[in-house]
């Protein structure tokens, strides 16, 4: 809700300039009206408000209608894959990947499945080429427990390599991966699997609402039947 409010002011600031200044100013209205449908999703319309298909692509439509917004959301993940200390992806078990947003160039061969939890930017042509699935998260949100649970029992069954990435490769990131480690039974708690994809990848970090999800999602996995415990090893240095 925070973000929400913040987006809606800087969409009011925008529109008390256009306001005060008009003439050319009132171009200030597309930013603010671009803002102020970002902080709907926030208040309650959800992912929808960028429309991603299961394709991985953002309609023309909504891009033009959210330009502003996401010119200024593209500027500042450039800058933070430039300035920020850490790797792009990182290994977590041996058919396990989590990371940012990569660019086309990054994305590993070995890699089968990607697992994309952003909803506000079209998926790069060669990760959607791979098993690509679609799961649309709003950045610091969470999906409810019931989308949670569905998504993971169809990762859970994947076989080959899996890479799992948001934006930033940190909260919604964190937040599924952790429901996977816990679903497949690779993790015993959620502290435990919070602290294990940590040490892979340090800068995760899950809100407040993500973090009230998960813990959720593990008490349903408490009360349900036992799951087989995954064959799947951790990396060579847990």
């Amino acid at each position: 809700m925070r973000i929400g409010f913040l987006l809606l002011l800087i969409a009011v600031l925008l529109v008390l300039a256009a306001g005060m200044h008009q003439g050319l100013w009132w171009l200030l209205l597309w930013p603010a009206f671009s803002f102020a449908l970002v902080a709907a999703g926030y208040f309650g319309l959800g992912p929808r408000v960028f429309n991603k298909s299961e394709a991985g692509l953002v309609p023309l439509f909504n891009r033009c209608l959210l330009f502003p917004y996401l010119l200024y959301l593209n500027g500042v993940w450039h800058v933070s894959r430039l300035l920020r200390p850490e790797p792009p992806l990182n290994q977590l078990t041996e058919n396990l990947f989590v990371s940012r947003r990569l660019l086309s160039h990054e994305l590993p061969a070995e890699i089968v499945h990607v697992i994309d939890l952003t909803c506000e930017q079209s998926e790069p042509r060669e990760q959607r080429l791979r098993g690509y699935h679609c799961f649309p998260i709003l950045d610091r949100e969470a999906p409810s427990v019931e989308a949670l649970s569905e998504w993971i029992s169809q990762v859970a069954a994947l076989q080959e390599p899996v890479l799992i990435h948001c934006a930033e490769g940190h909260g919604r990131t964190g937040l599924f991966t952790a429901a996977l480690l816990l679903y497949t039974r690779q993790c015993g708690s959620v502290e435990e699997s919070l602290r294990f994809i940590q040490s892979r990848r340090p800068l995760v970090r899950l809100s407040g609402a993500q973090r009230r999800v998960l813990q959720t999602f593990y008490e349903g996995l408490e009360t349900a039947a036992p799951l087989p415990v995954a064959d799947e090893s951790r990396s060579d240095d847990d």
